[in-house]
């Protein structure tokens, strides 16, 4: 593959990926949104995160895994209060992590 093919692939990908994500935000910055709707944005990344998570916690080959042995189930439910106490997504990702690595040490 030339030099030319796969810079104009890196700059159609970057192009493909920025518009999706910009064009919303260029649109919509011209118009007072409703209350309602600015409200319903606020529960997007929460949703969003939820359905990343859900599969890695509860599901095992494509099963419900409610087994006393599964780690990522035990790490929710000590991590779950100090989301809800500390309302930092940063501060669970990194707690879960920890917690999740000593689980899977100790067993």
């Amino acid at each position: 593959m030339s030099k030319e093919y796969i810079w104009s692939v890196i700059i159609l990908m970057s192009i493909v990926t920025y518009l999706p994500r910009s064009l919303p935000m260029v649109i919509l910055s011209h118009y007072n949104l409703p209350a309602w709707f600015t409200r319903w944005l606020t529960f997007v990344p929460t949703a969003i995160f939820g359905a990343l998570v859900f599969p890695d916690i509860f599901l095992t080959d494509n099963h419900i895994n409610l087994a006393l042995n599964n780690i990522a189930l035990w790490t929710t439910v000590i991590i779950a209060p100090l989301a809800f106490k500390t309302k930092s997504l940063g501060y669970t990702i990194i707690s879960g992590t920890l917690v999740y690595a000593v689980l899977q040490a100790l067993v």
